[in-house]
């Protein structure tokens, strides 16, 4: 009886570690996103603030190219001189992949604990994902993570990225 559970167990297993026929292996990706942002419009409600704006994006690495973003930054007044600040990132990216031209599209989020309300001044820890392409990068699939001090306007990205 025992034997008999083991065999679709495996199978599961050996599912999950097939690569779908066309799909290429997962590689790393990693640089720097460097931004310009404008703000556009500000609202308050209560303790919540929600600051909107664009910005102009340039990235180096595996990502060469440029974006134009829309983003909206949420800042929750916790106390006299502490925020929790949230943001959440359109990206619409130009240039070149692994040699390819075209574009896509992503989306990001991130959080931080600041002492002011605003998209700068603290350290981001966010997530972003590719979730459409086109030209060459048509196929582009990809996740990971960004951070880091943005006093710079600059961010470092990191996660993997395949072409199916």
């Amino acid at each position: 009886m025992k034997r008999l559970l083991l065999i679709p167990l495996a199978l599961f297993a050996l599912m999950l570690s097939v690569t779908p026929a066309g799909a290429e292996q997962p590689e790393d990706a990693a640089g720097e996103w460097a931004y310009a942002p404008e703000v556009t419009g500000v609202r308050t409600a209560g303790n919540t603030t929600f600051i909107y704006g664009t910005e102009v994006g340039t990235f180096t690495g595996t990502f060469e190219g440029t974006s134009n973003d829309e983003w909206v930054v949420v800042c929750h007044q916790k106390g006299p001189e502490s925020f929790m600040t949230s943001i959440r990132i359109t990206v619409e990216f130009i240039g070149k992949v692994d040699g390819r031209d075209g574009g896509f599209t992503m989306k990001a989020s991130a959080k931080q604990e600041s002492t002011a309300c605003g998209p700068t001044g603290a350290i981001w820890y966010g997530k972003w994902v590719i979730i459409s392409g086109t030209g060459d990068l048509a196929d582009l699939h990809g996740n990971g993570e960004f951070g880091g001090p943005d006093n710079l306007f600059k961010l470092g990205y990191t996660g993997k990225i395949h072409f199916d």
